[in-house]
This record gives structure tokens, sequence and C-alpha cells, in this order.
């Protein structure tokens, strides 16, 4: 072993590249090492450059607008010398916002200039209006000595104090760390995939098929790579709000995250309760080194097309044992139309993250009910596959879980004699039996709000709640096949290979293959009812009014969702097609018109979605408060589907309607993620006090008198002993119940892994 890294090590390629890469990890340290770079500037430094706006000082010393005006830049700092990094820009600041002709508060900022183009990465952080001090992070992209901090007072009072711009170097050492993990990636493909490496993989073409494999993959990822790119979909708000609530919430010393503080301006909001959040802990600990949040989830993305590469190339592998059938299936999967559209124009984080498990699953089914039973090895992967791929859905998109778990369903019934024998059943009663066990941490919590009542806006209410509601959102037969702008199609390439299919079933008969026969069979059958399940045609008004039945398909909003499956079944088809043309001539020609079309398909979605790119991003902050310019507060903008009722939410709060407090308050604090009421029973009576903060279980007093319960507000009330004066702490801390579920899925967890080191080690001894 080590002579062949000798040998390795010797070749004049191999040592281009780790001198190039110690040289960057040098680079990092000593970036990192330095002391961290700080200015501070008073009030009477900054320099003045407003052209319409009178520039004075206020009572407390501050400078800047202290009369309601016209919004214009009125304030910069001097020239400083910043390397490239991340800086914590603290201000001293009053604030009060005008607002535009539509009612909606204006956002004043602070960002950096310099005279270098791409110095800075342009970005604007918007200062707290509730708060009179703020720390706002800004980006530096290449060091430079004429960047300047600019404060542009969007239109109201802004008058600035004392500013400090400190350079974070937690993200520094952070880099050095992402810098060793990238490279260990490439040194270990490159060893595994580069002809002449002592461990390189034995099969040439396999090889090969990953070489391709990855290229696609960073063609997926494209405009993931240009600043900004990525995080502009119709969903992108929600996704960062949530990457940016669990990183706070791990902040304040929640785990796991159940409700997010700084939500809804401060009210609190709870989308964990409800939406698997397992896979974000890892852009939120990448924010909590420092990374941006935008930079966190475009990392994010990145690692989850490379793990939906990884997974559908192995899943197909498995199930054609071939390599260029497996590359074939994996293309046409990351490059299908609304795999991209989720991508990109919607920005569902959840949807994408699913689609990279999915394949696991027929991979799974092609092992238990091929036409020879499993025997235990066999039926153990299987078992380890669906564990996994509906382990991941529970944690990513509970629609994905659903329309998954109905489709595979029908599978088994259908397939019922070999579904109930007894190999068959103990996997698939285990792999349930695991499933849950793993996720119960997440499951009690769900199942508890959601049987529980008391947060009917899931799914959109009312808005949902008929079957007309969801046809009217399907698309036309016409649009399953063309190149729309926003990639919300079947597509014509998956429709081509279903096409292809048919002919060789017609023409091949029962020459065909057995495998790819009753794969390809199943895979057009549903893959067609889901295509068909997606327009308009089809009859969910009828679906609507069926008891219990009915609320549950219709759960899923949108019947282009539908999509998922459709995608998945009908790439299957296609592999099928390739597969059975194996035996003739037709195989590569009708491959390479198939992979050739999906990138055509891909270069029009790019030709439209490239030029929306904005060359800055917005700013990203500890607090999280404004991302986009007079439109949504981040803290804020969140959704409302997991309101509990009686809320009634306006654009600056929520309306409280129904009267509740009937104590004397004397102040509301929050101290940490505990608030502190301040109050006086004067009546002689049970008292009640109504919070600022949206209902969820869970929310209890840590300190002083009396109990929390449900306002008809969808607040948080506590009631007041009579006669008392004090004060009242209440604090989230989970329920005895989700704790429980918290440790059986620890010891779930820890249980496997242990049975997973001793298999290892067996097999090593034998």
């Amino acid at each position: 072993m080590r002579q062949s890294i000798r040998s390795l090590c010797r070749r004049p390629a191999v040592l281009v590249l780790l001198l190039f890469e110690l040289l960057v990890v040098l680079g990092a340290l000593w970036a990192a090492a330095k002391p961290a770079v700080t200015y501070t500037f008073t009030p009477d430094q900054w320099e003045v450059i407003a052209q319409a706006s009178s520039i004075e000082y206020d009572a407390d010393g501050r400078r800047g607008v202290t009369e309601m005006t016209d919004g214009e830049p009125i304030l910069q700092t001097p020239a400083m010398s910043l390397p490239a990094g991340h800086y914590r820009v603290t201000l001293d600041y009053r604030y009060e916002p005008g607002r535009t002709e539509e009612e909606i508060e204006r956002r004043s900022s602070v960002y950096f200039t310099a005279e270098e183009e791409m110095s800075v990465s342009g970005e604007r952080a918007w200062v707290n209006v509730q708060a009179q001090q703020d720390t706002v992070v800004l980006n530096v992209d290449y060091a430079s000595d004429t960047i300047r901090l600019v404060a542009d007072n969007d239109g109201g009072i802004f008058t600035i104090g004392n500013v400090e711009i400190r350079q974070d170097m937690a993200y520094a050492w952070a880099c050095v760390l992402g810098w060793f993990v990238v490279f260990a990636l490439v040194d270990l493909a490159l060893v595994l995939l580069v002809p002449g490496s002592p461990k390189a993989l034995r099969d040439a073409d396999l090889r090969g098929c990953l070489w391709l494999l990855g290229a696609v993959t960073v063609l997926t990822c494209v405009p993931l790579l240009m600043n900004s790119g990525g995080a502009q979909g119709a969903d992108w708000r929600f996704h960062l709000s949530r990457i940016e609530g669990i990183a706070q919430a791990l902040r304040e010393g929640q785990f796991p995250v159940r409700v997010c503080s700084q939500a809804k301006d401060g009210y609190g909001y709870a989308p964990s309760l409800f939406y698997g959040e397992l896979f974000l802990y890892f852009p939120a600990v990448l924010r909590l080194l420092g990374m941006s949040v935008q930079g966190a989830y475009r990392t994010y993305a990145i690692a989850v097309q490379a793990l939906t590469a990884g997974i559908s190339f192995f899943s197909f592998r498995q199930m054609f044992r071939h390599n260029k059938n497996a590359l074939v299936g994996s293309i046409l999967y990351m490059l299908a139309p609304y795999h991209i559209y989720n991508i990109y124009w919607r920005t569902a984080v959840g949807e994408y993250t699913a689609l990279a498990f999915l394949p696991l699953i027929p991979a799974a089914l092609s092992l238990l009910y091929a036409q020879q039973k499993p025997d235990r090895h066999t039926a153990r992967v299987a078992c380890a596959e669906l564990v996994v791929s509906f382990g991941a859905l529970v944690q990513t998109h509970i629609i994905s879980l659903e329309l998954t778990t109905l489709s595979t369903a029908v599978f088994c019934l259908y397939h019922f004699r070999r579904t109930f024998t007894k190999r068959i059943l103990e996997v698939w009663v285990t792999a349930a039996g695991l499933v849950v066990l793993l996720n119960l941490w997440f499951l009690v919590p769900f199942l508890t709000l959601m049987l529980g009542g008391g947060y009917n806006n899931m799914y959109g209410g009312e808005s949902f709640a008929g079957g007309l509601s969801v046809q009217k959102n399907g698309l036309w037969l016409s649009e399953l096949l063309s190149w729309r702008a926003d990639h919300n199609s079947i597509g014509v390439v998956l429709v081509a290979g279903l096409v292809a299919f048919v002919w060789c079933w017609l023409t091949q008969g029962p020459a065909m293959p057995q495998r790819e026969r009753k794969i390809g069979a199943w895979a057009a059958v549903l893959g067609t009812l889901a295509c068909w399940m997606c327009t308009n045609t089809f009859p969910w008004g009828i679906l609507g009014s069926l008891p219990v039945v009915g609320r549950l398909l219709l759960a899923i909003q949108f019947p282009w969702r539908y999509f998922s499956l459709a995608t998945l079944l009908l790439v299957l088809v296609s592999v099928c097609a390739v597969s059975a043309l194996r035996r003739g001539r037709y195989a590569q020609p009708v491959a390479v018109l198939l992979l050739s079309a999906s990138l055509l398909g891909v270069a029009i979605f790019y030709h439209s979605y490239l030029p929306t790119v904005d060359t800055s991003y917005l700013g990203d902050r500890a607090q999280m408060i404004y991302t986009d310019y007079k439109i949504s507060n981040m803290a804020w903008y969140y959704d409302s589907l997991y309101l509990p009722d009686g809320a009634v939410e306006t654009r600056d709060g929520f309306t409280c309607e129904t009267a509740v407090t009937t104590v004397e308050i004397a102040s509301v604090e929050r101290r940490g993620n505990t608030t502190v009421l301040s109050c006086s029973e004067v009546n002689g009576e049970l008292g009640y006090a109504e919070l600022s903060l949206l209902y969820y279980p869970g929310y209890t007093i840590v300190d002083g008198e009396g109990e929390v319960f449900r306002t008809a507000n969808g607040m948080v009330g506590v009631t007041v002993p009579a006669g008392f004066s004090g004060e009242i702490s209440v604090a989230f801390r989970e329920p005895k119940r989700w704790l429980a579920a918290d440790l059986v899925s620890l010891v779930t967890l820890l249980g496997l892994l242990g049975y997973g080191v001793r298999s290892i080690r067996r097999k090593k001894s034998v």
C-alpha cells in the first residue's frame, strides 16, 4: 500500500495537484491565523453623501436623517483595507421607517462598496426595525483598500451612532476545514477513477460511466455555482428562513429544533413539528460556522444533487446489472424536467431531496419480487434500502411519502402471494418498524398536532378542501409534452422512452427479457396513470367526495406533484427500452437520442433562467430579518400553513380579535428563549394574560405561578392566580412523551450502528 502511494506521488500531474492543494490550504490557514481586522467609527467620522436629505445629529448624538424624507444613500465611512472574508457589522441606530404607497414599511440598509468591481459581493443588509442595535453580516470577495460601508435611508428617520466592523474568524477557520474536506473528496475520486492509479476501479466501463455522471452532476448544478443562482425560486425565502431558524434555535441550545423563536417577527413558528427538517441541519451547521445562509443553501443543494446522482446510479445498476443502462437512467433522472423545475423554479427543497431517495424503492422491490425468491442476504439488503428510502421521505417531504406509499401498496397488494410469504413479509414488517422507531422523535409531535386538531391551515385550509379546487390546478394534456419555460412537465424525452418501450414490447413479444418486461410494464402503467393524475382531466372532483380517502388524496395541494412518481417511473420505462434493445443494434442510437434531447431541454431551460439570476445576492444576518427589498421580512416570511387556529396574520404582526388579558401588565421581556411577563392581578379572581407567542404544545411556565393555555387568538395565554404580583417566565420545553420518543429513536439508531459494526467484524474474521 505504502509503495503504491509513493509511486503515485512521484507522477508529475499528481505532484502539481498536491502542490496546488497545499498552497490553497496554506493560504486559508494564513488567513485564519491572522488577527481579526477591526474598524470602529463614531458618528462624526461618517462622510455625508446625501444629495437631497438634510443630515443632522439627533438628541442621542447619532447622525443621519432626523425627519421623515425620501430615500437615498446618506452616509459612508472612510475607506478601509479589508481582506476577503465575512464581516460582522454592529450598528447603533435609530430607525423609524416610512411607508410606500402600498402601505408597506420601507427598509433601510447598509452595504459595502469598493472602487474595484467584484471586490465586494453587493449584498444589502436591512436593519431591524424593532431594535436600536443590530449586527449584520457583509462579505468581501477580494481584498481591497477602497472598501466603504454605506448607509442607505430607504425613506424615514435613520440616524447612526457608533459602528464596529469586525472580521469573522470563525468563518475563516471553517473555510480551512472546508478546503480539507473538498480536497479529500476530490483526491479520493481521482484515486478511484483515474486510469493507472494503484487503487483505480478495475472495471474501466464503470470508471467511464462515473466520469460522465460526475459531469452531468456539475451540469445540473451550474446555476448553483453562480452568485445568487438557485436561490430565486418560488419557495426560496421559506427554505432559507427554515435554515436560519434551525441555526438560531441550535444557537439557543434547542435540540431537536421544534420552534423557531425568531420566526414571524418574534411570535415563534414551528414548521419543524409538521415538516421533516433533519437534512436541513447540515446547512444550518454551516450557517453556525459563519457561512452565509445563501451559501449554506447552495452547498446543501449541490450535495443533494451529488447524492441524487449516486443513489440513482446505484439503484439502476442494481436493477439492470449494467453500467451503461444505469448511466442512461441516472442522466435522464437528473435532467428530467420536473427535477430541474423543483430545484430552480420552485426551489422545492423537500421535494427535490425526496427525489434523491426515490430510486431506492424500485431497487428494493426488484430484489424482493424478482423471478428468483430472495435469500437471507438479499432480503437484508432490500430491507436496508427500504428503511433508508422511506425514512428519508419522512424527513424530507410528507406528500412524497404519501404518494410513494400508496403506489408501493398497490404493487404489493397486486403481488399479494409473494408479499405474504414469510421472508418478504418479515422484510416489510421489519422495515416499517425501523422507519417508525428511527423517526419516532418526529412522528410523535407530528401526529399529536395533526390528530389533536387546532391547526387546520395545513395544506391550504379550505382552499384545497374540495376535489375541484385540486383539479383546476392540473395541467392541460398538451402541457405534458411541451418544453415549458418553467419545466413543469413530464417532457418529450420520457414520453419518447415510453413509446420506445411499447415498441419493444410489441415487436419482441415473449422474447423480451423477463426483467425488462415486468419492470417496464409496471412502470409504464403506473407512470401513465401518474401523468394523467397531473392533469385537469383526472376526476379529482369525484375523488374529493369520498370519505376519509378523498381527504387523504387531496392533501397533495397540486396534482402535478405526481410528476415526482411519473418521472421516476418513466425513467425506468426508458431504461427498460434501452436494455431490451441491446439484443439488437438500436440501443446505442436510442440512448444517444434520449440523452441528447435531455441536454437540449436543460439548455433551453438555462437559456431562459440564467438571465434572471442577479449578479449580487441579498444580505444575511444573525437575526435574518429582511431579505427581499420592500417585499419580504425574512423572519416574518415563512408561510401560514402551520398557524394555530384563531391566529389572524397581518403584514406587521397578528390581530388579536378576542380580548383575553384581564391583568395589569407592567412589562413583557425576551430573555434568550424565555418570555418574562411582569404583571399584577388586582380584581381578586383568576386572571389571564396573552403573550405575543403563537401557541404550540410545549410552552410551559418555567418560573412563577399559573398554567399555559391556548387563547382564542391562537396565542400562548397564562392563567394568573388571584392577587398575584410578580414575574411569570414562559419558555418552550418538550413534553415528556416527546422526550421519550427522542430516546427511543436514539436507542434504535445506536442499536443499528452496533449491529452494523458487528456484521463488518464478522465478515473480516471469516
